[in-house]
């Protein structure tokens, strides 16, 4: 099946910034949770943060959030200390605040941009530098 939304993987020090755009299926999630581990494999030998931005993304159908809850798991275990959601809508921070108790081991913050939340992480050392980054997009 082909794949709908997209996505952008960005990297900055010890902090994935994830992007999404559109209405996600499950190929699209496989494959952004794909790029996403390989991301982690560069940082995950210290404690790590991963902001998520669903500024412009869509709802996506069930499987792909008990994919996504999968992938929230695994980091709990590969050394995630911080998460930034950036959401849309009061219906998607309903769904992250439900799907988020797989992270035990992870402070979540909401924050209301990619700017507020880069601060945020900022203080606890995840983020040096607010500026530079290293861009993954998702072209297939």
């Amino acid at each position: 099946m082909l794949e709908h939304g997209s996505f952008n993987l960005s990297l900055i020090d010890q902090t994935i910034i994830s992007e999404a755009f559109g209405s996600w299926n499950i190929e699209t999630a496989i494959r952004w949770a794909d790029e996403f581990k390989l991301l982690v494999g560069q940082i995950s030998n210290a404690p790590w943060a991963c902001i998520v931005d669903l500024s412009n993304f869509e709802l996506a159908p069930l499987d792909v959030w008990a994919y996504i809850d999968e992938i929230n798991l695994w980091c709990n275990v590969n050394n995630q200390k911080y998460e930034v959601l950036i959401c849309s809508s009061s219906l998607q921070k309903a769904i992250l605040e439900k799907s988020k108790g797989n992270l035990t081991n992870v402070q979540t913050h909401f924050c209301l941009n990619l700017t507020e939340g880069k601060k945020l992480l900022s203080k606890y050392g995840v983020i040096n530098n607010l500026n530079s980054c290293l861009l993954y997009t998702s072209d297939a």
